[in-house]
């Protein structure tokens, strides 16, 4: 009996040792990926930016804050008429941009496709008036390496068109990484797929720095002024797509034509000017997760004649001149996570960290050690027993 016993032990103990060695190959890759029950909400800090109010350009009427300003000063239809863009912007705009994600279908054991509802908003006014802007964006990844598929099914629906055939976005092939970073995160430039300007830019690693006492890096990307106009009208066409109503309401800010003067340049021709949009994005990720636990966004949207303007616009001595002037820019914005948008992704964070470590490393060794004491107990139980 206590032979049998010995055997048994031995036996179990030699089964623990083998599964402690396969479960890191066999069960890590099940637990390094993106989870089907995601969902995040994060929130940025309400800010003082600088924002067109087209309601205001629209009824040619200044902006509060410009009422007192001896260039806003008008009387007469005529004279309100020719008020320069920069009395309908407003320096003082408290803003705040909230995302939401949350897995939709098609999902599976292999992919997932997160869909992600990004609104910018005024905290100085009411719903429906606080909107500035909103896009609605179906991004289908690979689960475990969060690299889009090579499938033409995503799409971005700007300012979040409801119903109609006519409000349905086109689907394209999405480049980049976007709101995971990869399982092992490195230390090294990744391609990242902006949302404003349709284009993927290179995010590079820049650090080390600490949050809430985890590791994380730090990657950052300068985007270069981007005609937004020209970007927007190539999305909405791909394929031989026609322009929709609802894309041309959504192009119709992007290019502007006003008499030189409303500009703030000399002369009464018309002169037409496209939205350009530059920023520089900061993000920190947990790089055993993936997960991006803290944000930044330097965003700056104006309007420039060329894309030479754009890009003096868009240098330090330009951007001090514009500061002083205002009349060329959209919107102006640093936009930063709040405190409970970081935690709740720390936390996150934390959890696939866990997960990660006790599927590959605790598990493993327990098994193994209580293999290692079964497979001992059962040889002195079987050389007692002879």
């Amino acid at each position: 009996m206590k032979r049998t016993l010995g055997h048994a032990l031995i036996i179990i103990g030699a089964a623990l040792i083998v599964i402690a060695v396969l479960l890191p190959t066999f069960l890590v890759p099940r637990l390094r990926v993106i989870p089907l029950d995601t969902v995040s909400d994060t929130i940025t800090e309400v800010r003082d930016g600088t924002l067109l109010d087209s309601g205001q350009l629209g009824k040619n009427e200044p902006t509060p804050n410009r009422k007192n300003d001896p260039r806003c000063e008008a009387e007469t239809d005529e004279e309100k008429r020719d008020l320069p863009i920069h009395c309908f912007i407003n320096d003082k705009t408290p803003m705040q941009s909230k995302r939401h994600v949350e897995i939709e279908e098609p999902a599976d054991d292999k992919i997932a496709t997160l869909q992600v509802g990004t609104t910018l908003l005024r905290d100085d006014r009411e719903e429906p008036k606080n909107l500035i802007n909103a896009t609605l964006d179906r991004i289908t990844v690979d689960r475990s390496t969060a690299y889009p598929v090579d499938d033409p099914i995503s799409s971005v629906a700007i300012n979040a068109p409801q119903g109609g055939s006519d409000t349905k976005p086109p689907t394209f092939t999405r480049p980049g990484i976007q709101y995971q970073f990869p399982f092992g995160a490195e230390k090294k430039s990744y391609p990242y797929y902006d949302v404003q300007a349709m284009r993927n830019f290179e995010i590079d690693f820049v650090g080390e720095e600490t949050q809430d006492g985890v590791k994380v890096y730090k990657y950052s990307m300068t985007i270069p002024p981007q005609n937004l106009y020209e970007s927007l009208t190539e999305h909405f066409t791909r394929d031989g797509r026609k322009l929709t109503e609802a894309d041309k309401s959504s192009l119709a800010s992007m290019r502007l034509s006003f008499p030189a003067h409303k500009w703030g340049l000399e002369g009464d021709d018309d002169v037409e000017m496209d939205r350009y949009y530059t920023n520089v994005r900061t993000v920190r990720v947990e790089p055993t997760s993936g997960v991006i636990v803290n944000g930044t966004e330097e965003m700056f949207m104006f309007y420039a004649k060329d894309q030479k303007e754009a890009e003096e616009i868009a240098s330090k001595a330009g951007r001090e001149k514009e500061a002083k002037e205002q009349n060329r820019t959209a919107m102006k914005y640093t936009a930063q996570w709040d405190e409970d948008s970081k935690g709740r992704q720390m936390d996150r964070a934390k959890d696939a960290r866990k997960s990660l470590t006790i599927g590959g490393t605790v598990a493993p060794w327990i098994l193994g050690i209580l293999g290692l004491v079964l497979i001992v107990i059962g040889f002195r139980i079987r050389s007692k027993s002879a």
